[in-house]
């Protein structure tokens, strides 16, 4: 496949902002569809081009993140960021629960379980920081992100519901 080719599919799926590591992936699923398609079929690039844009077309058709989001991101990023949030949730639910039932037992449980999260956060901030493995604006970025947002929101009120009814 020629440079200017591949310039061509990059310039494409740069147009559907997905993250580093999808537009990698599927850069790569997209070079190799296209080299197939002109292989087996003998049409030129455009055409295969053309095709692996319509097989793709539903993953990489734009929506929103979610209900609390305005940011439009590709379907199949979505999807992947569902799937690890989902996880994230669960551990919160979880992570409130035992709290709550913790603090049914000790009163203290409450102010010792926050001075240890906090150290915890400050430990991996400080971490990734000094070893440059996040800049403290993607902490920033990342932190009020409307799935996280989501996600905090339904660990509050998990942990509330259990303080109220508990």
């Amino acid at each position: 496949m020629a440079i200017n080719q591949e310039k061509e599919i990059e310039r494409y799926l740069l147009s559907k902002n997905l993250n580093s590591e999808l537009f990698i992936e599927i850069k790569d699923h997209f070079i190799e569809q296209i080299s197939v398609e002109q292989e087996e079929k003998n049409i030129s690039f455009q055409e295969a081009f053309q095709q692996a844009k319509l097989s793709w077309k539903k993953e990489l058709n734009m929506v929103k993140a979610d209900l609390l989001s305005f940011k439009k991101i590709a379907r199949i990023e979505k999807s992947v960021l569902q799937k690890r949030f989902k996880t994230i949730t669960f551990c919160a639910v979880a992570f409130s629960l035992l709290i709550a039932l913790l603090m049914y037992n000790d009163a203290n449980v409450f102010r010792y379980s926050q001075i240890s999260l906090l150290g915890i956060m400050g430990v991996l901030l400080g971490y990734n920081l000094v070893f440059a493995k996040m800049r403290l604006y993607n902490y920033v970025r990342l932190g009020l992100h409307p799935l996280i947002l989501k996600n905090a929101f339904v660990g509050y009120c998990t942990f509330f519901c259990c303080m109220v009814f508990g």
